[in-house]
């Protein structure tokens, strides 16, 4: 198997920002959430001063995510998001898929579970509930995720492992093989 962060490895940029610019166009209403915005970057640049910064990465997504459940009909905005940022894929990623590809990511499951359906791929990441904004498990990054993926995969054997960030060192050193795929271009992570 082969495991792929999304955002900014297979995905052209970060889907959560994204989504959340789509719905800020669509529906201002979710504005009402900007308190929590600034509260939550001022406590993310405080963090990240400190040694914090892992463990208060979910709070400060949580506060991220205050808008969420002012968001009108989340299963069409969904689906509209992705019929027009599905092509943000990035085709060498399209090229290669393969049906045992897990995707792993930091960015929330109920975001990334239509495209992974739509690809036909097994998705490991953030757990967050889309009704309140609240995050149910750790943020899906760095080490996080390479537990994830043990507890969900034991004894799985990664062929190769795709990311655009040295954070996912844990999830590289788990695979045989490890490539660091930045704007598009794939090259060899030498370990």
């Amino acid at each position: 198997m082969n495991v792929f962060d999304f955002d900014g490895t297979i995905y052209a940029g970060d889907s959560t920002a994204d989504f959340t610019l789509y719905c800020l166009a669509r529906q201002p209403r979710i504005l009402l959430a900007l308190p929590q915005w600034a509260r939550g970057l001022a406590s993310a640049l405080n963090a990240l001063r400190t040694d914090r910064a892992a463990r208060d990465m979910t709070a400060l997504k949580e506060r991220l995510y205050a808008y969420l459940p002012l968001v009108r009909d989340m299963p069409g905005t969904l689906d509209r998001f992705w019929s027009t940022h599905g092509r943000k894929l990035y085709p060498w990623y399209l090229e290669m898929k393969r049906p045992d590809d897990v995707i792993i990511s930091a960015g929330p499951r109920f975001l990334l579970e239509p495209v992974c359906r739509e690809l036909g791929v097994s998705l490991i990441a953030s757990e967050v509930e889309p009704s309140t904004g609240r995050c149910s498990s750790r943020n899906c990054r760095g080490s996080v995720k390479a537990e994830r993926f043990m507890e969900t995969y034991p004894g799985a054997v990664i062929d190769a492992f795709y990311s655009d960030s040295m954070s996912d060192l844990p999830m590289a050193r788990l695979a045989q093989r490890a490539y660091l795929a930045r704007y598009g271009r794939v090259r060899d992570w030498p370990l």
